[in-house]
């Protein structure tokens, strides 16, 4: 186990292992029916109702930012349960979610089987694609959420520039990602008290983030719109060395 803080802009930053990650989500779906489908994707497994709590404060912040009036295509990277799935297909014409975790994403499925406008995938963010979706037609907004701290940054710029590829002309990309507050840190096989699993992810600053997005999306036209935190209550924010942040990014046509 280990906790490793370093300096962004290191060379050689630790890496964590994808097999590793990808049983994590695995084993996260194998959960659903005894924590719930929000718990599940949001952890806090031995804090009762924070989970929740978070739910509810994020979707509060993030759903307007994503500007829809009815007539948007949405993707939503890492759609784990389908979380975000009834709240943007209310307001969309288009609704495609993907996750890595064939388990979660086979949960977000039943869970969502009545709505007409609502798709499910498998796949992986640095894979992901129109064709892989078995789309034709880009997406005016894109929602990541808690996606990019599980990818090493090979895997992150490949997935950043996934992203771009879905994207119409005139468009926006809404990310909610949890981040290093002044230096990056890398959780390299935690075993976890609290979801008593092995954890892996790289929280990585907005600064280190902003520049990995610089050649795949803000020199192809996307610029930053804002950025923030995601709660207003500091309480649901219960890690020192990281914070949950919201980053806007658009492209006119």
């Amino acid at each position: 186990m280990a906790r490793i803080p370093t300096r962004p802009g290191t060379q050689g930053q630790p890496e964590i292992d994808r097999d590793a990650v990808l049983a994590f989500f695995e084993q996260r779906a194998e959960k659903i029916e005894r924590l719930g489908p929000v718990r599940a994707v949001i952890y806090q497994d031995k804090h009762p109702d924070l989970a929740e709590h978070r739910d509810i404060a994020e979707k509060l912040a993030i759903a307007p930012l994503l500007a829809l009036d009815g007539r948007q295509r949405v993707v939503d990277i890492g759609c784990g349960t389908g979380r975000w799935a009834r709240t943007i297909a209310a307001e969309c014409a288009h609704y495609h979610g993907c996750d890595a975790s064939r388990g979660l994403v086979e949960h977000a499925q039943r869970a969502h089987e009545d709505l007409a406008h609502v798709r499910f995938s498998v796949a992986l963010a640095d894979q992901v694609s129109l064709s892989a979706l078995d789309e034709t037609i880009p997406f005016d907004r894109l929602l990541c959420s808690g996606v990019l701290i599980y990818l090493n940054d090979d895997e992150l710029a490949a997935a950043l520039a996934a992203f771009g590829s879905l994207m119409a002309p005139a468009s926006r990309i809404v990310f909610r990602e949890p981040m290093g507050m002044g230096e990056r840190l890398t959780i390299q096989d935690h075993y976890s008290d609290d979801m008593d699993q092995v954890y892996n992810a790289i929280y990585r600053t907005q600064d280190e983030l902003v520049e990995a997005m610089r050649a795949p999306l803000l020199e192809r036209g996307f610029r930053i719109a804002g950025s923030g935190d995601v709660y207003a209550d500091a309480s649901l924010n219960n890690r020192a060395e990281t914070r949950q942040r919201w980053l806007v990014l658009e492209r006119d046509a």
